[in-house]
C-alpha cells in the first residue's frame, strides 16, 4: 500500500463527510482490512494491502436527504467517470484506485445499474451485502468517522461468497483474508462474535457458511458456529 493512495483516500473520506454523507455509506471490500488495525489498537497494519478499488456499500439510499454531485466533488481530486460493461456500471477513477459504490440486491436480483440520483451516479446490486450491515463498527480516524461491518460480518461474508468468485485470483484473496481475519479473532478471543452474526443469518446462508468453512478445513470454527 502506498502513502499516495492513503492519503488520496483521506481526502475522498474528508470530503465526503463535510458534504454529510459519509455517515450514510459502509465501506466494503480489501480497504476494510486497513482500518481494522484501529478497531483492534495494532501499531503495524494486519496485512499489506494491494488492492485499487475502493467500494462504499450503500445500505438505505433514500435515507440520504443531501443531494451532492459525486462526480463533480471528486474531480477536483483527479477522478474521472468510467462506465463498465453492458449495464453502464459509473466507477469513479484515478490513478491511484478507483471509487465504486454498491447495494443490496433484492428479490430476484436486477442485471442494470440502480440510480443513486442524489449522488449523481448509479451503483451495482449485489447479494449477501446485508450481511454487512447486521453490525458496524464506526472508527474516528485522521479526522473522519468511517463506518465499517463488524469484523465478525467481514470475515463470514467472505467465507459466503469466496466460492462465487469467478477469478481464481480473487478467491485466492478472499482465502487469505479470511484466514487472516479468524487468526486474528482468535488472538483477541473474539471468535464468539462470530455466532452472534451467524445466528441472524437466513438458513440458506448458514448452511452455505458451513458448507465453505468445511472446504476450508475450519472445523473449530464450524464448532463454535453450531
Amino acid at each position: 500500500m502506498r502513502n499516495k493512495q492513503i492519503d488520496l483516500l483521506f481526502k475522498v473520506l474528508l470530503s465526503l463527510q463535510e458534504k454529510g454523507i459519509l455517515k450514510h455509506f459502509i465501506l466494503a471490500g480489501s480497504w476494510c482490512m486497513y482500518f481494522y488495525r484501529f478497531y483492534f489498537h495494532k501499531r503495524n497494519p494486519i496485512t499489506s494491502l494491494r488492492t485499487r478499488d475502493v467500494d462504499f456499500f450503500v445500505p438505505n439510499p433514500k435515507s440520504i436527504g443531501t443531494k451532492v454531485d459525486l462526480p463533480v466533488l471528486l474531480k477536483s481530486f483527479g477522478f474521472v467517470i468510467d462506465y463498465r460493461g453492458r449495464q453502464g456500471f459509473i466507477r469513479l477513477m484515478h490513478p491511484e484506485f478507483f471509487v465504486e459504490f454498491l447495494v443490496q440486491e433484492k428479490g430476484k436480483g436486477i442485471e442494470k445499474a440502480v440510480s443513486l440520483p442524489k449522488l449523481g451516479l448509479n451503483a451495482q446490486a449485489l447479494r449477501f451485502l446485508d450481511i454487512l450491515y447486521l453490525d458496524t463498527i464506526t472508527l474516528s480516524v485522521k479526522g473522519t468517522k468511517i463506518k465499517l461491518p463488524h469484523p465478525a460480518c467481514f470475515v463470514l461474508h467472505k467465507i459466503l461468497i469466496f466460492t462465487r468468485r469467478p477469478k481464481k485470483e480473487k478467491r485466492e484473496k478472499d482465502v487469505k483474508q479470511i484466514n487472516i481475519m479468524l487468526d486474528l479473532l482468535r488472538k483477541e478471543n473474539k471468535l464468539n462474535s462470530l455466532k452472534k452474526t451467524f445466528i441472524k443469518l437466513h438458513p440458506k446462508w448458514k448452511q452455505k457458511v458451513i458448507n465453505n468453512l468445511k472446504l476450508l478445513g475450519k472445523d473449530e470454527i464450524i464448532d463454535i458456529l453450531q
